[in-house]
């Protein structure tokens, strides 16, 4: 699977306030991107600060504490997810492990920032960028968001992901919510079984968190280049 799941980038630009009244004008750009990754390392890969992927991964691991099925037994958490990737926690339930993290930037850039970014292209890319504008290129992408995250006026949302097989059987990636968008229902987890309330409007409330960019420079996340290798599960994008 491929880290960067989805793309949206808004070419309408707006126009954004001049600091003073009477001062220029700059065109600014809404970027949207959801990334699915696994580990801390490859989010700094793709050119995003490390303090908001190990934040991103901390707010996932919070949430897949929160919200993953619990199991009486195995095979019923097997079934939902993939054979053999169910662990048994300390009270003899079991859960899906975390497979990633997906995590979704949202904000605007400015024309500026968008110039800063094509400057820091190979020539041969820059020249396919276009005008004043910016094209959907990966490396221009990531160097936007990432340019877009270390400001303090931007946010991100992050969401646990676990793997899954499909009805035809192949192996996906994917967050509850999306799962259950798509009509799972979990009926045999502990959740869904005994839960007073509603599960899947618990999962769903999960997706609609942002976290201030600036929120998490000040708690640090791990804050340092080696906390940036852990993963788990396994290395690389899973297919």
């Amino acid at each position: 699977m491929k880290r960067s799941k989805y793309v949206q980038l808004s070419l309408a630009a707006s126009v954004a306030m001049a600091i003073s009244g009477c001062g220029p004008t700059e065109k600014t750009y809404a970027v949207q991107k959801k990334y699915n990754f696994q580990s801390v390392q490859q989010c700094a890969d793709e050119k995003l600060p490390v303090d908001v992927c190990s934040d991103a991964y901390m707010t996932a691991m919070a949430e897949h504490r929160r919200i993953a099925p619990v199991y009486d037994n195995q095979a019923d958490c097997d079934a939902d997810f993939v054979a053999d990737w169910c662990q048994q926690d300390s009270a003899g339930k079991f859960i899906p492990k975390l497979g990633g993290f997906e995590l979704t930037a949202d904000g605007q850039v400015t024309q500026s920032q968008v110039d800063a970014a094509k400057a820091q292209l190979p020539a041969s890319e820059a020249a396919n960028t276009g005008g004043s504008g910016f094209s959907t290129s990966s490396l221009l992408t990531g160097l936007l968001i990432g340019n877009m995250l270390s400001s303090n006026r931007n946010s991100y949302y992050s969401e646990p992901v676990y793997r899954y097989r499909d009805d035809r059987g192949n192996y996906g990636s994917s967050t509850l919510n999306q799962r259950i968008s798509k009509g799972s229902t979990f009926t045999k987890s502990n959740q869904a079984r005994y839960g007073s309330s509603n599960y899947a409007d618990s999962v769903r409330s999960s997706a609609s968190k942002p976290v201030s960019v600036a929120s998490s420079t000040s708690r640090g996340g791990f804050g340092s280049k080696a906390s940036a290798r852990s993963g788990w599960g396994g290395g690389g994008s899973s297919s």
